[in-house]
């Protein structure tokens, strides 16, 4: 997955889940959730991704990737994602990426 997106782009990626010795493994629950760094904001909430699977093709649509400051010339993301939250087998792990501004700062 790219650490950078243009602005106004769609970000791709597969998220694979695996048990302690690397086999595949298919979480019972998976969510999700987007915050601002910067702004210390939420853009998207725990959001639960249904059906989930061991590899899972994940995009985080065009409309999350927005600039919000446009003195900016990038803008810090977080994406979260949680599987098996309250279970043994709980895991969570964070990837963070740059929404590049287009324009450049104004």
């Amino acid at each position: 997955m790219s650490n950078s997106v243009n602005e106004k782009s769609p970000l791709y990626m597969t998220i694979v889940f695996t048990d302690e010795v690397g086999d595949p493994l298919i979480p019972n629950i998976v969510e999700w959730r987007l915050d601002d760094v910067e702004l210390g904001t939420e853009i998207v909430a725990w959001t639960n991704i249904p059906t989930p699977t061991s590899t899972m093709n994940f995009t985080i649509p065009s409309t999350n990737n927005l600039i919000v400051n446009s003195n900016e010339v990038r803008e810090e993301r977080a994406f979260g994602i949680r599987a098996n939250e309250g279970m043994p087998s709980e895991a969570h792990q964070e990837f963070r990426y740059h929404v590049i501004n287009l324009i450049g700062p104004l």
